[in-house]
């Protein structure tokens, strides 16, 4: 990554603002990954990191990432779960439609209730044939 593009994620994560209870998330192909691989992607600009998160990484928290915003989000667990995350974690995607709950003091996650989700599983590992 060339310098002025790494400084320009940099400032942009910087400047990206903490979500605040009430707020509306929507998100469209958000990455589902690791609370650590999503907090490295914000500080790098490497958004090569949300799809190669080691599964070690997943018991510490799985998060979805919104791209656009580079901010990431917990969603609640009595709307969406757990193994539905599991799913897409490491390569798949998730569109999901909600309300902030709260938003963490210490670390600024915010987890989100969710009203409406879709999960796009992570792809088989020699699924794609392509051409032979």
């Amino acid at each position: 990554m060339t310098r002025p593009l790494f400084l320009a994620v940099t400032v942009f994560a910087a400047l990206a603002r903490a979500a605040e209870p009430g707020e509306e998330v929507e998100l469209s192909s958000a990455p589902v990954t690791g609370l650590a691989c999503a907090k490295k992607a914000v500080e790098t600009g490497k958004l090569d990191l949300l799809s190669s998160c080691p599964l070690e990484e997943a018991p510490k928290g799985i998060v979805v990432f919104d791209v656009a915003e580079m901010q990431y989000y917990q969603l609640d667990a009595k709307t969406v779960r757990t193994s539905a995350l599991e799913r897409a974690y490491g390569g798949g995607s998730v569109d999901v439609t909600g309300k902030v709950k709260a938003v963490d003091k210490k670390t600024g996650l915010a987890t989100v209730t969710v009203s409406e989700y879709r999960v796009t599983p992570k792809p088989k590992a020699g699924a794609f044939k392509g051409c032979l």
